[in-house]
């Protein structure tokens, strides 16, 4: 028997040996043609794998395991998106390949494709100036290498669109407003993909390209961002789609759709387009690529039916999707109308065909992990010399002196003293603009190149002295003998809807930079900017004006133009076209009067103009309020939005200066002011009891001590807003201290408030909104969720859900509150203010509050905790123990009220041995509850927590005690009541204690009553003046009264 399982073993091994040496597999062999290559793939290929690989991932969720488990076809970086801070190229390579073996790893071991924006190796705007097809060449060759040399084997670039309008934030991604133009410029393809061979194969050091966005992206109405373009079918093809016929024929790879419509019809929708003319018609033999979640907006508002939009995007067309983090439901949704038929299996084999025929052209199966031998490209003098070069020649001189006779340019290089002027003289982010180290880009010199600044500094005479200010005012100017001065200033960096800009003017400090210096020297202003602004106001105190748009990191290019040499005579053209778009947009500017900025104006005809100009994309904005957390300045601008909170205990840093809450509150300003209407945003806190978020600020007593003092002089000086918390039980008292702070205004929700409205919370958002809305609510408090709000509010309006009246209502409430408060006319906050935070005055009203909120009921482990005595809602949202801001503690103000001679002893809980060791006068027992808010604070026994009971029980059975209880409430003490001499209820008295000790000592009277029932059980409750059972230890308006007398 054991002989013959021998021999069956050996004839299995022998057989399974035969049948791998009979599995060849074709498209591993690179002597195959493609096409079979492909074919004996394809048959390979389970859905599954197929489906994988039309899947674009972000590399921030991308591992080894993941490329293996689900089969990815392809990984990017966003705007942005980095291994590391300032990663290496060795560092990128390592990533690159880490994603590939996992690639490797699967069944059939298909290597995926890393995708990265190379929007500006060197940036398009130049490229047009330049009209050198071969120097275009040769910056996408050098973009290639530097591309290359960390291991990234494909770019999103170039960029064809043809922008016809210079307000569109993408203007400076494209090449021209002539299509003409940009049809040269598509040179840069095969300098980057290298030239087609026989083969169809490149080499390495090349890149494969992609050319966006599909179709009429820089033709949308006012130039906004992932708008319609409205142009009949001759326009948007004699303009628009001349350049991808160009494109084609070199040989793109990949065409990416846009996200902006065509009369309305989404492009990632576009069937008759992507299918029917670039696929069918141009038969272009590349894959074609969504934008990034570009399918998600194909609905409005985006994602709202997820299905539908994966369905509508594969069936127009496109091949290979940019998720790029919720990968997973793409393919179970891709899977599921694959499955059930609603996609046909010949739509994806075509996208896996088109895809699998870009990886085998670029060599990929054969070379699929990169080294480190092309890092040595990365930043190459070859490649500055090469980015130099593009900048002088894209330098436009729009005006030469004051006349033609006497130019002011070039520059002497010899010179006695020279100002350097400008935000962006000596800033490579400014110069290099949005698409760099970040999405939207960054100030300050971020990475490797040369300022202005500096360009200047090695371009001048050695004896010439170069003084850099970036905004002299008129006494430095005149101080100084300055020969002449060079002004650089231009837009701030940003990238796609955050350059939407309806005015086009230069931001401050430019404008006046401009106006002093130029006023007192001889200038030269040198524009960085990626389009035309408006310059037409100071075009007659300028000497010279140059356009060096957004040069990059290489600023030497500037200076060499500016040194004794001529300008490009091939940019005249251009200078006209320039000047005429800025002469028409400064005659739109001047024409535009908008009477809501007009301060001298009635508020009712501001409120009106503003809301006449405003889309219903701002006034949702202004209806949203967001937590500080979440905020900057691009979401500012980005979503419009109205309001900004902290939530309970968050601020900027711990223990945060007030000068760091100032700077932080003036960024987000700058974000809402950067917006088409500039519509200043209001900052929210809770001030519970104070500015008690605020690390140092005087902590009032909480409103139920406040209630007990039946005043409204002096706590209206407070000018406190108090929302959702309670003054006392008597509507009286309530209507009488809250008229302080009555506001006709908005209304506002609670946090996430709209969410409660279902159970379970958030259980269908889209109601809830309605709901609130409906209801009344003006300004909802959303404060994480806001892009979700945001949609379904936006949904609701358009499809008739809210009516446009109660949108415009709540605006108009909103708009009003901040007109009144002047915002518009003093959006940002300075440092003068500061001194009254936690100043003297304010620490003897909350101590005089405390005197008069002391309820005494009967003639302590909270003695020595600030924390205790604030409570809830004090620096942390639930407060916290101890000293944890500036104040006087109960014990402190004991020791500081008695005579120097008493002898003070503090003890957090004696025992009945350390009692009858000492000789004590009198006792102050001070205890009470933790500090807590909202739910957290719900108590079904409302008893003292131990070790109070404890306390109280072996002082006052031994020693005369006042009992001073710290609780935001009346608590159960009749167990305690006949062993205490004296009960003092101090509420919770905030920061100033020693408002406490001035009663207990006689320097002030008792004077309050009680606000609250004192009941004498939780059985009793609830139980209010007027209940049949009312029977409560101390009755509602209840508090013995002492005599001011000095105590000795």
């Amino acid at each position: 028997m054991g002989k013959f399982l021998v021999l069956l073993m050996m004839v299995m091994m022998w057989c399974w040996a035969s049948m791998a040496e009979a599995e060849y597999m074709l498209y591993k062999d690179p002597k195959q043609p493609q096409s079979v290559r492909i074919n004996d793939l394809m048959k390979r290929m389970t859905l599954e794998e197929k489906i994988g690989q039309m899947t674009q991932i972000e590399r921030s969720v991308a591992s080894k395991e993941v490329m293996k488990k689900y089969f990815i076809g392809s990984v990017l970086s966003g705007g942005g998106s980095v291994p590391s801070k300032q990663a290496t190229p060795e560092t990128w390579v390592d990533m690159v390949n880490e994603f590939q073996r996992g690639a490797l790893s699967t069944r059939l071991g298909i290597p995926y494709i890393y995708g990265i924006d190379a929007v500006h190796g060197h940036n398009n705007q130049q490229s047009f100036l330049i009209m050198d097809p071969i120097l275009v060449k040769k910056i996408g060759a050098a973009t290639a290498l530097e591309v290359r040399a960390t291991g990234i084997q494909y770019v999103f670039a170039p960029c064809i669109a043809v922008c016809r309008d210079p307000r569109w934030g993408r203007c400076y991604e494209s090449y021209s407003e002539d299509p003409e133009i940009v049809r040269l410029m598509t040179e840069i393809i095969p300098g980057l993909q290298g030239e087609i061979t026989d083969d169809s194969k490149t080499g390495a050091p090349f890149t494969k390209t992609c050319a966006k966005h599909y179709l009429g992206d820089g033709g949308t109405h006012l130039g906004t961002n992932e708008g319609n373009t409205i142009l009949d079918s001759k326009k948007l093809f004699s303009i628009h789609m001349p350049a991808y016929n160009d494109s084609i024929i070199k040989g793109v790879a990949t065409i990416m759709t846009s996200y902006s419509s065509w009369n309305g019809a989404k492009m990632h929708a576009n069937r008759n387009l992507v299918t029917g003319y670039l696929k069918n018609k141009l038969k272009f033999k590349g894959f074609v690529i969504s934008d990034w979640q570009g399918i998600d907006r194909i609905t409005d508002p985006p994602h709202a039916n997820y299905t539908y939009s994966v369905l509508a995007g594969i069936n127009a067309g496109i091949d290979m999707f940019m998720i790029p983090y919720n990968y997973t439901e793409f393919i179970d949704g891709l899977t599921y109308l694959v499955e059930n038929k609603f996609v046909p299996m010949s739509r994806i084999d075509d996208a896996v065909e088109r895809i699998l025929r870009v990886k085998f052209t670029m060599g990929l199966f054969e070379n699929s992990l990169a080294d480190y031998s092309m890092t040595k490209y990365l930043g190459s003098q070859e490649h500055r010399d090469l980015a130099r070069e593009a900048v002088r020649k894209s330098l436009v001189l729009l005006k030469n002196g004051k006349s033609s006779t006497h130019p002011l340019l070039p520059l002497p290089k010899r010179a006695s003293k020279i100002l350097v002027a400008g935000s962006h003289a000596n800033n490579i982010g400014y110069q290099c603009g949005g698409w760099t180290i970040e999405w939207q880009g960054v100030s300050g010199n971020v990475t490797d190149g040369t300022t202005i600044l500096s360009a200047v500094e090695k371009a001048v005479d050695t004896n010439t002295k170069v003084i850099y200010n970036e905004n002299p005012n008129q006494d430095f100017l005149k101080s100084n003998s300055f020969d002449f001065a060079i002004i650089v200033v231009g837009e701030p960096p940003y990238a796609e809807t955050f350059g939407d800009n309806s005015n086009l003017t230069i931001a401050e400090p430019g404008p006046s930079t401009i106006k002093n210096v130029c006023g007192a020297i001889k200038c030269v202003v040198v524009l960085v900017t990626g389009r035309p602004v408006v310059v037409q106001p100071f075009v007659g105190t300028i000497d010279a004006l140059v356009a060096a748009w957004l040069p990059g990191t290489e600023g030497q290019g500037v200076t060499d133009k500016c040194s004794p040499m001529r300008f490009n005579s091939m940019v005249k053209f251009t200078v006209l076209l320039v000047m005429v778009m800025m002469w028409c947009l400064a005659s739109m500017a001047e024409a535009e009067y908008m009477l809501y900025k007009d301060p001298k104006q009635p508020q009712s005809l501001r409120i009106n103009d503003l809301m006449k100009r405003m889309t219903l994309e701002e006034k949702i904005g202004q209806m949203t309020q967001i937590e500080r957390k979440v905020a900057s300045k691009e979401i500012m601008n980005k979503y419009l939005i109205g309001s900004v909170l902290s939530g309970g205990g968050s601020a900027p840093s711990k223990q945060a200066t007030a000068k760091t809450w100032v700077d932080m509150v003036n960024e987000f300003q700058k974000g809402a002011l950067s917006t088409r209407l500039g519509i200043p945003y209001i900052y929210g806190i809770d001030a519970v009891h104070g500015h008690n978020t605020v690390y140092g600020a005087t902590i009032f007593p909480h409103n139920s001590g406040l209630g007990v003092t039946r005043q409204v002089q002096p706590y209206d000086a407070l000018n406190l807003i108090v929302v959702c918390e309670q003054f006392n039980r008597d509507p009286i008292l309530v209507k009488k201290i809250g008229a302080a702070t009555a506001l006709e205004g908005f209304v506002i929700s609670d946090w996430q408030g709209i969410d409660g409205i279902t159970d379970p919370a958030h259980a269908n958002y889209t109601y809830s909104i309605l709901a609130g809305i409906n209801a009344g609510i003006d300004m909802v408090m959303v404060p994480i969720n806001y892009t979700e709000f945001i949609d379904g509010l936006t949904y609701l309006v358009k499809n008739k859900f809210i009516p446009m009246s109660r949108i415009d209502d709540a605006v108009r409430r909103i708009l009003r509150v901040k007109f009144t408060m002047g915002l518009f006319e003093n959006p940002l906050a300075d440092y003068s203010m500061i001194k009254y935070l936690g100043c003297q005055e304010h620490r003897d009203l909350a101590r005089e509050a405390v005197r008069k909120s002391l309820v005494l009921l009967k003639n302590g482990s909270h003695a020595n905790s600030v924390g205790y005595q604030c409570g809830g809602w004090t620096v942390e949202w639930q407060g916290s123990s101890g000293n944890v801001t500036i104040g006087t503690t109960i014990l402190s103000a004991v020791k500081n009220t008695v005579d120097p001679n008493t002898q003070v002893i503090y003890k957090k809980n004696p025992s009945q041995d350390f009692l009858k060791s000492n000789s004590f006068d009198f006792s102050i027992v001070v205890v009470g509850e933790p500090p807590y808010t909202e739910s957290f604070g719900d108590s079904s026994d409302l008893k003292i927590p131990e070790p109070g009971p404890s306390t109280i029980k072996n002082v006052c059975g031994l020693v005369k005690c006042v009992v001073v209880l710290i609780a935001g409430r009346p608590l159960v003490v009749q167990p305690f009541i006949d062993t205490i001499d004296a009960f003092v209820a101090a509420w919770l008295p905030g920061t100033e204690g020693q408002g406490v000790t001035d009663v207990l000592f006689g320097d002030y009277g008792f004077t309050g009553k009680l606000a609250r029932t004192w009941f004498k059980s939780v059985d009793q409750l609830p139980m209010n003046v007027g209940d049949p059972h009312y029977d409560p230890l101390y009755p509602f308006g209840f508090g013995l009264t002492t005599a001011p007398t000095k105590s000795t």
